[in-house]
C-alpha cells in the first residue's frame, strides 16, 4: 500500500510540474541574446557610496548588500517588434538600461499596470511578477546586470496574471 501511495504522489507532483511549465509564458522575438559575463562573489557583497554634490545642493547615496555567495551576470538582448520577455520573476536584483539605439518598450506589473521606458532609460527589477513587450516598430535593445544567489537561475518563467488576457497580453 505504501508503494502505491508513493507512486500516486510522485505522479501528482510530476503532473503539477508539467502543468506549471505548460502555463508559463515563453520569451518571444528575442533576436539577439548573449550572456556577456558571469562572475561569482564567494562572500557577502557590502558596499555603500555617498557623495556630496555642492553645485547641485544635494547628496547622492547608493548601497548594495547580499547575504551569501552571489552571481553577477551581464547580458545583452534585443527583441524584434512584437517581442516579449514573457511573464517572469527574478530571484534577486536586476539593473536594466534601454540602449540609445532602441525603440521604447512597455513594462507591465502583476496588475497589468504599464510603464513606458524610452531609449536611455534605466530601472531596476526584483522578485515581483512582470512582462516586457516591444510594441514599437524598431528593435528593443537591453543591457542587463543581474545580481542573484550563487547557482540560481537569473529568471523564472511564470503564468500570466488574469488581467493579461483582457489586454491581449499572453
Amino acid at each position: 500500500m505504501n508503494r502505491k501511495l508513493k507512486f500516486l504522489f510522485s505522479g501528482g507532483v510530476a503532473a503539477s510540474i508539467a502543468a506549471g511549465i505548460a502555463l508559463a509564458t515563453p520569451t518571444i522575438g528575442a533576436i539577439y541574446n548573449v550572456v556577456l559575463s558571469t562572475g561569482t562573489a564567494a562572500r557577502d557583497l557590502n558596499a555603500h557610496a555617498h557623495l556630496e554634490i555642492p553645485a547641485m545642493h544635494e547628496d547622492f547615496s547608493v548601497a548594495l548588500s547580499t547575504d551569501g555567495a552571489s552571481n553577477v551576470i551581464q547580458q545583452e538582448i534585443k527583441f524584434a517588434p512584437g517581442g516579449t520577455t514573457g511573464w517572469h520573476t527574478h530571484p534577486g536584483i536586476v539593473l536594466l538600461t534601454l540602449a540609445a539605439d532602441s525603440g521604447p518598450i512597455d513594462w507591465y506589473d502583476a496588475k497589468c499596470g504599464k510603464t513606458v521606458y524610452n531609449p536611455g532609460d534605466s530601472w531596476t527589477e526584483g522578485t515581483k511578477l512582470h512582462d516586457v513587450v516591444n510594441n514599437g516598430s524598431t528593435d528593443a535593445h537591453f543591457l542587463v546586470t543581474y545580481i542573484v544567489a550563487k547557482d540560481v537561475n537569473k529568471r523564472t518563467d511564470q503564468s500570466a496574471p488574469r488581467c493579461a488576457a483582457d489586454l491581449g497580453l499572453k
